[in-house]
């Protein structure tokens, strides 16, 4: 069971979790950490008073009754990085983050994992190729990891569900509520047959400083990114950015060259990333990591 410490630690008002990480690595957990004075955290490279200050006031005033009490109703899990049971892929990660809030039951093969992402306005086409690369991959035992927006993330996600396969939620809220609220019934499902996770205290909002951390997790749970459609400055973009920085493969399926949501995806396979025609080419390239795992 994880101690309350790991809680209220990771609950940092204007957390960063590349700070919270540096005290980590300098101080070795939460306990030490909250129960040292501001004049010995800001020892910690990079650490500033004011950031330091916040943590320790943050400390005295959290409600931890409260958020217990949602993590206990919501039948929530919590793994912290220092956890045996913390997804191996994500340890992998230059920054990963400290405690993760899961619901649904992680398995081995979950390291077995490809991000399929993509535009909340996609096309016909866009929907098309989603399905059949993300259900391929199911079908094949690969757990499909995205982001659970709408758009391709959501279509990824059914896909995934509707071959008879796994598949993992990040989300850039807390998990005492759903974004976007139409995903409730999708979200249940994914309880049942994957994970659904977030860094987020239960009742944090969806705010917009939470989806480059959100898109770098979904990097981090998976071998290599697949982007569907993606407009030359989409959100996707920073889930790229991320696979790139952690050494995960990227796949991009090319698009309509008049189409605004596929010029960021054109873009990928013209810098470098592996173009994708189905789901073959992606289990192709990863064959040597998935060798003796892939169903038949």
């Amino acid at each position: 069971m994880v101690k309350d410490s790991w809680i209220i630690f990771n609950a940092h008002p204007k957390r960063s979790r590349r700070l919270l990480n540096i005290l980590l690595r300098y101080f070795g957990t939460p306990d030490a950490i909250l129960g040292l004075r501001c004049s010995d955290l800001v020892k910690a490279p990079e650490i500033t008073s004011d950031f330091a200050k916040e943590l320790l006031s943050n400390a005295d005033d959290f409600d931890l009754a409260g958020e217990k009490e949602l993590i206990e109703r919501h039948g929530i899990r919590l793994i912290s990085a220092h956890d045996g049971e913390y997804p191996e892929n994500l340890r992998m990660m230059q920054e990963p983050p400290p405690l993760i809030y899961t619901k649904g039951d992680f398995i081995q093969e979950d390291r077995y994992a490809v991000a399929v992402i993509g535009s909340r306005r996609h096309s016909s086409y866009g929907r098309l190729a989603c399905q059949k690369i993300a259900g391929d991959l199911a079908a094949k035992g690969i757990t499909i990891v995205s982001g659970m927006a709408r758009g391709i993330d959501t279509i990824a996600h059914q896909a995934a569900l509707e071959a008879g396969g796994r598949t993992i939620a990040v989300l850039g809220n807390g998990l005492a509520s759903c974004y976007p609220p139409e995903n409730q019934q999708l979200m249940e499902k994914i309880f049942q047959h994957g994970v659904v996770i977030s860094e987020y205290p239960m009742n944090a909002s969806p705010l917009k400083d939470h989806f480059p951390e959100r898109n770098s997790v979904i990097a981090g749970m998976s071998l290599g990114i697949c982007v569907v459609e993606a407009a030359e400055k989409s959100g996707s973009l920073t889930t790229v950015r991320a696979a790139a920085e952690n050494n995960r493969s990227m796949y991009a399926v090319p698009g309509n060259i008049f189409r605004h949501t596929c010029q960021g995806t054109n873009a990928l396979i013209r810098d470098g990333a592996q173009l994708v025609r189905s789901a073959d080419d992606i289990l192709e390239d990863l064959s040597l990591v998935l060798r003796g795992m892939m169903k038949r």
